[in-house]
């Protein structure tokens, strides 16, 4: 097996030491990241000599190759074509494919067998992926790799919890809180399996420590679902994963540990070679979310302003979300933060999944996204959901002097206050998205807006939110669509919501009793909302045509 977890080398070379020099190790390493796909030359030399290179860098490569195959004998073949090279790993492979094939395939498997691909999958991980490469244009690839040994830790973890491997459950959980102090979902896990093993007092002091900690660092309490959890150990009638007969199954209802977070990070680019950083989570059919400004795929798990978001709607479908260019864990530094370039991001993320039929959710500007997508590709939206969304930007539904005036002061405030220590200047913002939030749900959403996004992107994103105009593509969506709004939002109200749907042929509104643009957890709009989107994504998928004219209820 060729080996790229740590200095590359090949099992039954050199005795399983690292092979050869480092331009050798660098060489290999850098043909396994593309196996069975041709290297240009002079990508080659970039990658071994950047900044520094020789004076004939294709003589000199040409060397290290030759001194490589010698090196290599039989194990594996490095082959020349034209001015590319062009690796053919050994017959039992590489080490980091097979590592990634065995974390997808547990993905579907059952407890057990997922543990045992996962146990697999993380025997493979023997040091830093691709360790000889030290060049800008590996870093993704390793990023990748790091969330995929995430995920294999979250899966086997999980996988053990529902096998009744509680102490091995805790195990590996622990070594997840270990990278991530803040994952509640590994935290979950280890306190229903300390509980399970019979030591209920040290499940409740994790919980605590937790607790003690959010409240410290960032004036949060632990989400609902952790809390009544804690509330499960104290009462002792936790209904445990994996338990034998005589005890109510997970799938019950009645008091048992929340899904630990299976959330799956991955990165793709742009058409513009922008990164873009995409997640799923969840399982059942796809459900895809257009990009919503002022996201975080890490930090919205523990946000008390997304996790029940991302909880939601990831309850019966696999969600798939991404941070948008310019914010999250997508690329800060780019040269075009735009409308155009925001559908085609969208593009990429659902293209780089492989789905190719899917009811999308977009909301707030990301309905804007929702429809240009829609109407650029009839054939793969099966339905379409809209909430708090508009056609056309502020600054283009600024007829009067006061709402211009209004717009430039938002843009204002934004160049001065966002990225000050003082959480006033991002209050306004807050306290119209979310008016009837409780304090500390304010608190997070200051702090996610700081964290999301840098002061000259935010005064960027928010005048090309402004200049938004669908008001063409709506009529060309021909899925069947619902379109969401809060009866009594302040950012954006209902009207603005109910010109969208009239643009949109056959479109179905329902008025949500908010004042909120973004739902809050604790609001009876909220379980209206997933209540109506369930339905009707249910419907759409059912559906061979746009249903009849729209009905607005409320």
């Amino acid at each position: 097996m060729l080996r790229v977890f740590g200095p590359a080398r090949v099992d039954g070379v050199h005795e399983g030491q690292p092979l050869g020099s480092r331009r050798q190790r660098q060489v290999l390493a850098a043909l396994a990241c593309r196996p069975g796909r041709p290297v240009q030359g002079e990508t080659l030399a970039e990658w071994l000599w950047a900044g520094a290179p020789p004076s004939d860098p294709g003589a000199a490569l040409q060397t290290v190759v030759h001194r490589l195959r010698r090196s290599l004998g039989d194990a594996a073949v490095v082959e020349t074509r034209g001015n590319a090279y062009l690796l053919l790993p050994p017959e039992d492979g590489i080490d980091t494919v097979l590592f990634e094939e065995q974390v997808r395939r547990a993905r579907t498997a059952v407890p057990e067998e997922a543990a045992d691909l996962l146990t697999g999958a993380r025997s493979l991980w023997r040091g830093e992926p691709y360790a000889d490469l030290d060049h800008p244009d590996h870093v993704a690839e390793r990023v990748r790799l790091h969330g995929l040994a995430d995920e294999c830790r979250r899966g086997l973890a999980t996988a053990y919890l529902q096998a009744a491997r509680y102490a091995e459950a805790v195990t590996i959980a622990e070594e997840t809180l270990a990278e991530h102090p803040d994952e509640e979902g590994a935290l979950a896990v280890v306190m229903t399996g300390l509980y399970a093993t019979g030591d209920q007092v040290r499940a409740l002091r994790r919980y605590s420590e937790h607790r003690d900690r959010l409240r410290d660092d960032l004036g949060l309490d632990p989400t609902p679902a952790l809390r009544d959890l804690e509330q499960a150990i104290l009462r002792q009638d936790l209904q445990l994963p994996g338990a034998g007969s005589g005890t109510r199954s997970v799938a019950e209802p009645g008091p048992r540990a929340p899904a630990p977070v299976t959330q799956r990070i991955r990165f793709c680019q742009g058409r513009d070679g922008t990164r873009i950083a995409y997640a799923t989570s969840g399982h059942g059919p796809p459900l895809v979310k257009a990009a919503t400004w002022l996201t975080h795929l890490n930090e919205d798990w523990t946000s008390p302003v997304w996790r029940h978001w991302m909880v939601g709607l990831s309850a019966e479908h696999t969600l798939l979300r991404y941070d948008e260019r310019g914010c999250g864990l997508s690329e800060w530094e780019v040269a075009d933060i735009g409308f155009d370039a925001w559908v085609d991001d969208l593009e990429e993320v659902v293209d780089a999944e492989g789905l190719e039929s899917f009811p999308l959710l977009g909301i707030s500007q990301g309905a804007a996204y929702a429809i240009a997508y829609a109407a650029r590709h009839p054939d793969r939206v099966s339905a379409l959901v809209l909430y708090g969304g508009y056609a056309r930007g502020r600054e283009l539904r600024a007829g009067t002097e006061e709402q211009r005036r209004e717009a430039a002061l938002h843009l204002e405030l934004a160049r001065i206050g966002w990225g000050t220590d003082d959480p006033a200047f991002r209050q306004v913002f807050t306290s119209q998205i979310m008016p009837d939030a409780s304090r500390e749900v304010w608190e997070a959403f200051n702090t996610l807006q700081r964290r999301t996004c840098s002061p000259a992107n935010a005064v960027r994103f928010m005048e090309a939110f402004g200049r938004i105009d669908v008001t063409g593509l709506a009529p060309l969506v021909r899925c069947p669509t619902l379109v969401m709004h809060a009866r009594d939002e302040v950012r954006q109200p209902v009207q603005i919501g109910l010109e969208l749907a009239s643009l949109i042929p056959g479109a179905r509104f329902e008025v949500l009793p908010s004042r909120n643009h973004l739902l809050t957890a604790d609001e009876p709009a909220w379980p209206l909302f997933l209540e109506h989107l369930s339905d009707f994504v249910g419907a759409g998928e059912r559906a061979t045509r746009a249903p009849g004219p729209g009905v607005v209820s409320g």
